[in-house]
């Protein structure tokens, strides 16, 4: 459905795909209320997303995705939105948690994976972190995944990570981008685009999606 004729090209766009009508008008009136984002339309079935993105021209910058959809679900949908819309990302927002389902979100091309439980100032702000290069993911995710993997073998060391590059490594695991963790870290933003180049080179991984995936699975923050 569409709020808005044209949104404010000062404002991130973002699409909603969540076959709950009251979910959407509420979280888009809370979007709204944002000063950085727009919510200028949403949608009760992915297909519908999916056409109306083959023939729009200005895609939005992100889109919040539920994965529990009819007929076609989320995380089916992330491949076709990625194909039409590359540069789009796109974040998971479902009332499920499982293991299994956030790993081949990720794989498939989403760049963060938040609860519907998450607040609306949390959701703002995890559409600005991924627009910054970040990779949100809801505390509570984090955890289970971890929690998930433990038994495997711990690969801690084989990858020769230094304590600055450890500390790098965990900040982006948290969905902060580059200009965060410099604040975080109190160093420069460049020092921070020369560590992640060595932790990508260092763990063979070239997207930040996947860095993520590796370092949670290989228990290395």
């Amino acid at each position: 459905m569409l709020l808005h004729e044209q949104g404010n090209p000062d404002k991130i766009q973002v699409w909603i795909i969540d076959d709950n009508n009251n979910f959407c008008l509420v979280l888009a009136a809370n979007l709204n209320k944002s000063s950085s984002v727009a919510c200028q339309k949403y949608y009760h079935s992915c297909k519908a997303a999916i056409n109306d993105l083959e023939t729009e021209s200005s895609p939005p910058g992100v889109i919040l995705l539920d994965i529990k959809m009819s007929a076609m679900n989320g995380l089916d949908a992330i491949a076709p939105i990625k194909k039409l819309s590359p540069a789009t990302n796109i974040i998971m927002l479902t009332s499920y948690d499982l293991d299994e389902n956030i790993r081949t979100a990720m794989k498939r091309g989403a760049s963060g994976y938040l609860l519907k439980s998450s607040s609306p100032d949390d959701i703002v702000r995890a559409i600005e972190s991924v627009q910054s290069g970040g990779v949100p993911l809801d505390p509570l995710i984090t955890r289970k995944m971890m929690e998930s993997f433990v038994g495997w073998d711990d690969e801690e060391n084989i990858y020769n990570l230094s304590p600055r590059e450890k500390e790098v490594l965990k900040l982006v695991t948290q969905g902060l981008n580059n200009t965060e963790i410099s604040q975080k870290l109190y160093i420069s933003r460049f020092t921070v685009q020369t560590h992640v180049k060595n932790i990508f080179y260092k763990l063979d991984i070239h997207d930040r999606q996947k860095l993520v995936v590796k370092a949670l699975k290989n228990r290395l923050v």
